[in-house]
């Protein structure tokens, strides 16, 4: 029965639109009543699977199912998936910064192809091991490079706090959460993109994707040249007010037009129009 119920829901991942989906996601009784269900069904522990739906979709992933449903049936970040569907270009180099699992890293290198190049910037030690046995279990892997380390203002060794659930976390001095939410810490590599870039040689990128829970106040002061000579686009989660100034005030100082990651894309033309929690495209007109 379990294996039925898994089966129907990676049929249906593939079956219903997007739309649909996330309306059934926003409808709370409905979207616990499907949890639920997949709950039992689920093995407990990490699983090997073949991604239903979404950018993914055929991909293999080692998941923990009870928690990670979205990244199997292609439900995870659709916003962020579409930006990087309509505006990532094969043979680019792609940077992702706080890859976490691989996700959004397959995702690129599928999209850049084999002319394209990926390099994903994890911290997180659990993360990391996660991350290389995504990318193994894939042929996309062999266009990826992983560099551990936390993207910051520049390269020096930088305190990283971990998250209670051990696989999220942020560099000491980040925006967003307060602090004292994050359980653990340990000493990590901090990179400035610029050093990375322009002092060892690492190729230029196209885009760069960032989600680092608030570490995007320290990783946007370390990449100034990048952002005024190199101009990639960028995609961009913001996590608190602190967050969206500096944003705001690297990317408009260096020409860039911000825009919302939803459908249509709307331009943002004031800072205060940004919430919280805000997911951004930033392109050089």
């Amino acid at each position: 029965m379990s294996e039925l119920i898994l089966s129907l829901a990676a049929s249906l991942a593939r079956l219903l639109p997007g739309s649909l989906k996330r309306a059934i996601y926003h409808t709370g009784p409905i979207a616990r009543f499907i949890r639920r269900g997949l709950n039992r069904a689920a093995p407990m522990g990490l699983t090997r699977v073949r991604v239903a739906a979404g950018g993914l979709a055929g991909l293999q992933l080692e998941l923990d199912l009870q928690a990670e449903k979205d990244y199997w049936l292609g439900t995870y970040e659709p916003e962020l998936q579409a930006a990087i569907r309509d505006l990532v270009r094969p043979g680019w180099v792609a940077y992702d910064v706080g890859a976490n699992i691989g996700y959004i890293s397959l995702l690129l290198a599928r999209t850049v192809g084999e002319r394209g190049k990926v390099i994903s910037f994890e911290a997180l030690p659990a993360n990391l091991e996660r991350l290389r046995t995504n990318l193994a279990l894939n042929e996309l892997g062999a266009a990826l490079q992983v560099t551990p380390g936390a993207v910051i203002d520049q390269s020096r060794p930088v305190e990283f706090l971990v998250g209670p659930s051990g696989g999220m976390g942020k560099a000491a001095g980040s925006a967003g959460r307060d602090e004292v939410v994050y359980q653990n810490k340990l000493i990590v590599n901090g990179i400035s993109l610029d050093e990375f870039v322009y002092s060892s040689g690492n190729p230029i990128p196209q885009v760069i994707k960032m989600d680092i829970e608030g570490g995007e106040v320290l990783a946007l002061p370390g990449m100034t040249r990048l952002l005024n000579e190199a101009r990639p686009l960028i995609l961009l989660e913001l996590h608190g007010p602190q967050a969206v100034r500096v944003a705001w005030d690297n990317l408009t100082n260096a020409g860039y037009e911000i825009r919302q990651m939803r459908p249509g894309n709307p331009v943002v033309s004031r800072m205060d129009a940004l919430d919280w929690k805000a997911y951004l495209i930033a392109r050089f007109p």
